[in-house]
């Protein structure tokens, strides 16, 4: 099998990229007005309605006006009393709208008014005798759609309640049946043979409709919950996959951008390199609970600073860490160089500030860490096997700042003369002199940060 379709099959033609968008905007905006607060979706279908009712009284009036069979000043009162009513649940959801108030409560009262007017109007007309019937099954999926399915669920059970009832009291004679009508031939039809007819006609075909209508709005409940399901956990496994991999890449990763597989880059970057001094002894001398606690918060506090440096936190090794400035995002050499000094003497502050606190804690360990930066051109890219990648840099700026930090005095930053270079008007550089670290060809000039250069 070669994957291709099967002779004489057909897809059916591709859906225009246009058409596509369009119905994907129309339904982002759907789903952002599905958050909105009850009072402004109120607002919003009352105003449109209210219109529609001024202009369908005005038609009906006209529409009427040549007719001898209605009684048109009874049903200009109907209609001008029903288009108050929508005025008035107008006003009062813009209000609540303007006060930024939910109104929960606002969708229900005008559901139950709103049916009301609905109920009237059929009795009016005759209730099994008039085309108006077809509001009952339109207004009920406009609601359960437009709010939610609750407000769908009260309104078809609330407007059925009504409608029955009239029906019962028209049959029974207590109500006149369609009253708005001046010839009563309309009467012949107040009859139990009559409303048994088309009652059975309508619940069939309503009870059709509403079941299609509620599975729908089912479905999509259980789609938009296992939606959320899945969101949740993404977000679980996102949280969890940046805790092993950098910010940085995890993002990449997550938004389907090509890694793993393209060229390797050469590109100036600052590289930090910390060790803990004699984590050896400190690791035989603590508890296995009091060590976990201490290398957890000092790793914590540490990967926290460089985040808010813009620092890629590489790799967390033992008790070492190392920190790129400049990949996978490159900003300048300067800027990089900056951020790099100025973690690293804050992550310093911090440790002195995690050795008072453990004391306090009865915890007798003082960490001292020696740190190491220094800047220039390395290989950076992922490396590794088809199965297994890591993203980091390679090349000998990068082995030059690892014995930087090798020889640092502990509790202080040592820096590099290529690193020195872009820092040294805003940071102070003390020079500590030449040294020559084991597999590097020359001397290398080293310097100690001090602290800002004051303005």
């Amino acid at each position: 099998m070669d994957g291709s379709q099967p002779p004489g099959f057909n897809s059916g033609p591709a859906e225009p990229a246009a058409e596509a968008g369009l119905r994907l905007r129309l339904v982002e905006r759907f789903l952002q007005f599905k958050s909105w607060p009850a009072s402004r979706k109120t607002a919003l279908l009352t105003g449109p309605v209210l219109g529609a009712h001024l202009l369908g009284s005005a038609i009906a009036h006209l529409g009427y006006d040549a007719s001898a069979n209605i009684d048109l000043p009874g049903l200009d009162r109907f209609l001008a009393l029903w288009s108050a009513a929508v005025a008035a649940f107008f006003v009062i959801s813009g209000a609540m709208v303007l006060l930024r108030r939910e109104g929960r409560w606002l969708p229900y009262a005008w559901v139950g008014v709103y049916s009301l007017f609905i109920a009237a109007m059929l009795h009016l007309f005759g209730t099994m005798s008039t085309p108006h019937m077809l509001w009952y099954p339109a207004v009920i999926m406009l609601w359960a759609i437009y709010f939610d399915e609750r407000v769908g669920t009260f309104s078809a059970v609330y407007l059925f309640v009504l409608i029955v009832a009239l029906s019962v009291l028209e049959v029974s004679g207590r109500l006149p049946y369609a009253p708005l009508l001046i010839d009563r031939t309309v009467d012949a039809h107040r009859n139990a043979g009559w409303f048994a007819a088309h009652v059975l006609v309508a619940v069939v075909l309503l009870s059709l409709s509403f079941a299609l209508q509620w599975l729908a709005l089912s479905v999509r409940g259980v789609q938009e919950r296992r939606l959320r399901e899945a969101n949740a956990l993404l977000d679980q496994r996102t949280s969890l996959i940046r805790r092993y991999v950098p910010a940085q890449i995890a993002d990449d990763i997550l938004a389907g951008r090509q890694v793993g597989d393209g060229p390797h880059e050469r590109r100036p970057l600052s590289v930090f390199f910390s060790d803990l001094q004699g984590f050896t002894e400190i690791a035989e001398r603590l508890d296995p609970e009091d060590l976990s606690q201490v290398i957890n918060e000092y790793f914590t506090e540490m990967t926290a600073i460089a985040k808010c440096h813009g620092g890629t936190v590489d790799e967390l090794s033992g008790d070492a860490i190392l920190i790129l400035f400049g990949a996978p995002r490159f900003t300048s050499e300067r800027d990089q160089a900056l951020r790099a000094a100025r973690m690293a003497m804050q992550m310093q502050s911090a440790v002195r500030t995690l050795n008072a606190r453990w004391f306090a804690a009865g915890i007798d360990v003082v960490f001292r860490v020696r740190m190491g930066i220094n800047t220039g051109m390395v290989t950076v890219g992922h490396f590794g096997s088809k199965d297994r990648m890591k993203y980091t840099a390679l090349g000998t700026h990068v082995n030059l700042a690892a014995r930087l930090q090798a020889g640092c005095v502990p509790g202080e930053v040592l820096v590099s003369h290529a690193t020195r270079h872009w820092i040294h008007d805003v940071i102070e550089c003390r020079p500590m002199g030449e040294v020559q670290f084991k597999g590097v060809s020359r001397p290398v000039r080293t310097y100690q940060l001090v602290g800002e250069v004051a303005a």
